[in-house]
């Protein structure tokens, strides 16, 4: 895949947050490998104008001699350590946690590339259709993949309150991984959080014990300055030339359509999506994966060596970790609305729900 782009289409660059120790993590090296045969096999040459890979110092050896064996894709490695330091100012147990810090990451596009889009990838998501450009960006607006708010709605109400904003319910919310999004409404979202909470944004989100999520931020703060019509038209819109995602009955988020057969369905011609996900977390490995979508693209075995042992965190420090943060987010909780009622905002009562309960989306 060539790093050349014609000059007359909009510049689009893919984001990949990238941890492949701990736990959770250690088969995300043959994951990647899933997903960068998909693009391989299904995308036109000049998709990308690059594909940034943003990694942890400590992983980036291991992760750039894999990443070596794809020379087709305009892959460049970006080392967070240089580009986000407040991960370094906070680093409690009940702070930085991995499912957000990978939304940071991909908020924080605009200091890693000057493309006026960025697709945002995770391990876990595949290309199944055809893809081209224009299919996901068509006159200078990209698509936007519906989901009603009511399937995750504490994540718009905590985000509308970091940003001062209504929280919509009854609108079109916006899907999860894999998602397009425009640099200027990321600068646009950088800027609310700040003016809303007086700090540099990420100190905003890294210090605000709730289930903000990136994509709720991103719509709502884009909802608020009107310029959702402007960088975006919605998948299923006339206009709108392709739907990103597979329908959410053919992706597999949960163990119970962990099966061979539900993989099979991934790749089915009547589903319009053109990425689908296999959650990480469902219990099918990457070679439970890779067996069947080898029946549709070619998959390489490209493992170079395993991951380095970090030890990783036994169940008690994890429950120990969980503990933590919902401490700090019940204090985190009652602190905003003493302070919401000095300053008279009239803002109905959150009702309490669970959080999400998922890896990496």
């Amino acid at each position: 895949m060539s790093a050349v782009a014609d000059p007359h289409t909009t510049s689009l660059a893919a984001l990949l947050p990238l941890k492949v120790s701990g736990r959770h993590y250690g088969d995300n090296l043959a994951r990647v490998d899933l997903l960068f045969g998909s693009l391989v096999h299904f995308a036109a040459p000049d998709l990308f104008d690059e594909l940034i890979v943003v990694v942890r110092a400590d992983e980036a050896g291991l992760i750039g001699r894999h990443l070596a064996q794809w020379p087709e894709l305009p892959l460049r490695i970006v080392v967070e350590d240089e580009h986000f330091p407040a991960f370094r100012r906070y680093t409690r147990r009940w702070q930085v946690r991995p499912w957000q810090r990978q939304q940071i990451i991909k908020l924080n596009a605009t200091a890693l590339t000057t493309a006026e889009f960025v697709f945002t990838l995770d391990p876990d998501v595949m290309a199944v259709k055809p893809l081209r450009r224009d299919r996901l960006v068509a006159g200078g607006r990209a698509i936007l993949e519906p989901e009603p708010r009511a399937v995750h709605r504490r994540w718009w109400m905590d985000s509308a309150d970091l940003l001062d904003a209504d929280p919509g319910l009854e609108r079109p919310g916006m899907n999860v991984t894999p998602a397009l999004l425009s640099s200027a409404l990321l600068t646009e979202l950088h800027r609310r959080l700040e003016a809303v909470g007086g700090r540099p944004w990420m100190d905003v989100l890294l210090t605000s014990y709730c289930d903000w999520t990136e994509y709720t931020l991103y719509l709502l703060a884009a909802e608020r300055a009107g310029l959702v019509a402007r960088h975006h038209v919605w998948a299923g819109d006339p206009e709108a030339p392709a739907h990103l995602h597979s329908d959410p009955a053919v992706s597999i988020w949960d163990a119970a359509h962990a099966t061979a057969a539900h993989l099979e369905r991934l790749f089915a011609a009547d589903d319009p999506g053109l990425f689908a996900v296999v959650q990480s977390n469902t219990g099918l490995s990457a070679g439970d994966v890779a067996a069947v979508a080898s029946r549709h693209f070619p998959v390489r075995d490209t493992r170079t060596e395993p991951a380095p042992a970090t030890g990783g965190r036994s169940k008690l420090e994890e429950r120990a970790n969980t503990a933590a943060r919902l401490a700090a987010q019940r204090v985190y909780r009652l602190r905003r609305r003493l302070r919401s009622g000095v300053r008279g905002r009239a803002r109905p009562p959150i009702r309490r729900e669970p959080g999400p309960t998922h890896i990496g989306r």
